[in-house]
Parts: structure tokens; sequence; C-alpha cells
């Protein structure tokens, strides 16, 4: 018996944190040499934190249609 990794959102989840973690520490790791940079450095911290709030958003949803029609949340496969 094996976890059904694709059909498991839970699997999803430290995917996303990542991302969030990446988005949060962007200021002290990316360093702009001019203000120029600046706003490209801003649009790319805003898509790191919109990917992350998507993937975030996807598997919530997914884990309530999967509540919703009965499966486990650990669904197993053999």
């Amino acid at each position: 018996m094996c976890l059904n990794r694709r059909n498991n959102p839970i699997v999803i989840l430290p995917i996303a944190m990542m991302f969030l973690v990446i988005g949060i520490l962007w200021p002290r790791i990316i360093h702009t040499a001019s203000h120029d940079g600046q706003n490209w450095d801003d649009f790319l911290r805003g898509g790191v934190f919109g990917l992350a709030i998507g993937i975030l958003l996807l598997t919530v949803i997914r884990l309530y249609r999967q509540c919703r029609s009965g499966q486990s949340r650990n669904s197993t496969e053999t």
C-alpha cells in the first residue's frame, strides 16, 4: 500500500510554505543596486507571494472537495 501522492493535497502544502518563506525573506536575500531594479524586485516578490497564496487556496479547495465526497485525506491505493 502506498500513498496516492497525486491526489493528496497535503503533499503540496510544504511547497506553498516554501514560497511564503522565500517571499518573506526576499528583502534580506536580494539587494538591488539602483532604484530602477526596485520595481522589478517588488514585482517578483509579489509574484512569489501570489504563487504561494494560490497554491494554498487550491489545496484548501481540494481538501474541501475530498471531505465533501467522503474520501479520507490519506487515501491509499493497493
